[in-house]
């Protein structure tokens, strides 16, 4: 029952991602038709999926050591504040600007 229920969680939670992608990405290239991108997102998520890892341990070595490097310092400790400083700016700017 257990890896039955991790089955089924693991299928809802990619089908979410997968659809959020899409959404994304019509929004971002301003797509009227987000359906149009699934089967070419499909595509690369499927390819990436093979090409990434080969093996368990290369798939764990590359999420504990690669991905906290390139992924998680930079878009969670770097990105953020510097996306809170050009957005006090452009308040500051924006509340300026009304008052003249």
């Amino acid at each position: 029952f257990f890896m039955l229920a991790m089955v089924i969680g693991i299928f809802f939670k990619v089908t979410i991602l997968f659809y959020a992608a899409t959404i994304g990405t019509a929004n971002l290239f301003k797509i009227k038709s987000p359906s149009m991108l699934s089967y070419p997102l499909g595509i690369v998520i499927l390819f990436l999926s093979v090409t990434i890892a080969s093996n368990f341990q290369e798939h764990l070595h590359e999420g504990l050591y690669i991905a906290k490097f390139i992924l998680h310092i930079p878009l969670f400790t770097i990105i953020p504040p510097i996306l809170l400083f050009i957005a006090s700016l452009q308040k500051r700017k924006s509340h300026g600007s009304k008052h003249i």
